[in-house]
């Protein structure tokens, strides 16, 4: 074989086997292809019901659900409810799904899905004083909430809670006369309808378009000087005197002197501990607040006093009675806006007229705060508060020529 037969033989053997490599490749490309026109095929449901939503449908969400279509036709999403239990929704159209995925968080993310209808105004408040009053509060506090709520008016007791309007609380609450009973009135409703929207009771606190009542709190006058002098003169007269004249000189509240007893009094130390109280009910309960518990100077003024009773309870008679006696000596005397809180105010006024600091009257009186005794110290009587005026202006006198 010469070398030009050598390399038409070679070149014929490369053709070949490129022929080869070609015809397998295209066998390959055509099973392939075959497949994917299979795949591509649509079968006879799939042509009847599409599967896939174009894709600006299949794209529509709200609030991070999407709603698709299913293969029977009908548009579907899901969500899961507070207590985490998945819900499916469904609709004939997509603008129908949407709308019942709507409703159905609305349901489930404000709460009203769990409304009974028949919870009434009334059966809720009196839940709401179980639930969140009578383990906090005071006994006496407490029936003062059951007297005050049960005043509401009846159409509006027995309307179902969500029904309520502010328009119908607004004017029941503008028709309570007293301003401090109508502002307790108003927390104490408030409170109870927060705690219904807290309890997805409510979508909406219904108090969020009422007015809170405005109220000027009295500030509690102390006795001048000369009016001190004729009710001591009054209080020796009298059976109830005694009483007077101890929350008078010691500064006590009222509760705090009936609960009183001779085991309170140490007559060698000159103390008294004042560790309890009686409520508006008569029943023994602990002071007003903790600072309340405290141990204060027995005053020369009380032991003359107390030289006159014996042992057990100190003051004998009941709230009641010594309230409607110290109307009828302020009657007599002529005492105007004038309770037996006021001896309380006169005795921390007597305090700061006679140059005692602030905090020491702070822990005599048991206030919580300093402000409490610092807003009595700005508001001494007008004749103090003229003597020193003048105790003032005279010390510039050394300067005149």
């Amino acid at each position: 074989m010469n070398i030009q037969e050598y390399y038409i033989d070679e070149i014929m053997r490369i053709a070949f086997q490129a022929k080869c490599e070609f015809a397998k490749n295209e066998r390959e490309r055509q099973e392939i292809k075959s497949k994917i026109i299979m795949l591509k095929r649509p079968t006879a449901q799939s042509e009847q019901m599409p599967a896939v939503l174009p894709k600006e449908e299949e794209m529509r969400k709200y609030k991070g659900k999407t709603i698709k279509k299913r293969a029977d036709g009908r548009y579907w999403t899901r969500y899961y409810d507070n207590s985490g239990k998945q819900h499916s929704v469904y609709g004939k159209t997509q603008n129908e799904c949407l709308n019942r995925l709507k409703e159905a968080l609305r349901q489930n993310n404000n709460g009203n899905m769990n409304v009974t209808p028949s919870v009434l105004l009334g059966d809720w408040l009196n839940k709401w004083l179980e639930l969140y009053k009578k383990p906090k509060v005071k006994h006496s506090t407490f029936d003062q909430m059951e007297r005050y709520l049960r005043e509401i008016t009846p159409t509006i007791l027995q309307k179902p809670l969500k029904k309520v309007t502010a328009l119908e609380l607004q004017t029941f609450l503008n028709g309570i006369d007293k301003p401090r009973k109508r502002e307790k009135m108003y927390m104490f409703i408030k409170d109870a309808f927060t705690k219904a929207v807290k309890n997805k009771l409510l979508t909406d606190n219904v108090f969020d378009g009422i007015d809170k009542p405005k109220h000027d709190k009295k500030k509690s006058k102390a006795l001048t000087r000369e009016e001190e002098a004729l009710f001591v003169e009054e209080c020796k007269k009298s059976k109830q005197g005694d009483l007077f004249l101890f929350c008078l000189f010691q500064g006590t509240r009222l509760g705090e002197a009936l609960a009183l007893t001779y085991e309170d009094i140490d007559f060698d130390k000159k103390t008294i501990s004042i560790n309890k109280s009686i409520d508006t009910l008569g029943e023994l309960t602990t002071p007003k607040t903790a600072t309340s518990v405290r141990v204060i100077p027995l005053f020369k003024q009380t032991l003359a006093i107390l030289a006159k009773l014996n042992s057990g309870k100190v003051f004998r008679y009941d709230r009641k009675t010594y309230q409607h006696k110290m109307v009828e000596m302020c009657k007599k005397l002529n005492f105007e806006g004038i309770s037996i809180h006021s001896l309380r105010h006169t005795f921390a006024t007597r305090c700061a007229e006679a140059g005692i600091t602030a905090k020491m009257v702070q822990h005599w009186l048991g206030h919580s705060t300093l402000d409490m005794t610092l807003n009595i110290y700005t508001h001494v009587n007008a004749d103090f508060e003229r003597k020193e005026t003048a105790k003032f202006d005279t010390y510039f006198d050394t300067y005149d020529d």
